[in-house]
């Protein structure tokens, strides 16, 4: 139920970030708003998929529904790490979530940074 309106949100935040993205007069503009973009979206997802894990993994009750509310901003990169699912999180683990979810982060909208350049530099050549 709730993966629809995950795909939804997630294409509507696409779109709206590429028409942002175009709305930038030239490239190193455009390169340097996707960075700060891509850095503070990683660093948002990474701090509050970091305190979700960390309040699942040490708390019970009604706590951890929020934890995990928070802890699904890591959903799908946080899969990839295998051990994970056998032993406690350790400090080096949520180092490699943060550094991921930034990296991640801030491939996607170098993306659609990439389509929204291609963009610009055609609506310069018409010019």
């Amino acid at each position: 139920m709730i993966l629809p309106v995950i795909v939804v949100l997630f294409g509507a935040a696409m779109a709206g970030l590429y028409w942002y993205l175009l709305s930038r007069p030239d490239r190193p503009t455009l390169v340097r708003t996707a960075l700060f973009i891509g850095v503070g979206i990683g660093v948002i997802r990474a701090a509050g998929a970091c305190a979700g894990w960390y309040v699942v993994e040490h708390t019970g009750g009604p706590l951890q529904v929020p934890g995990f509310a928070l802890a699904m901003l890591a959903w799908p990169e946080a899969a990839i790490f295998r051990e994970r699912s056998t032993t406690p999180a350790t400090a080096q683990f949520y180092l490699q979530l943060a550094l991921l979810l930034i990296t991640s982060s801030v491939a996607i909208v170098a993306i659609v940074a990439a389509a929204a350049s291609r963009r610009i530099s055609r609506r310069h050549v018409r010019r």
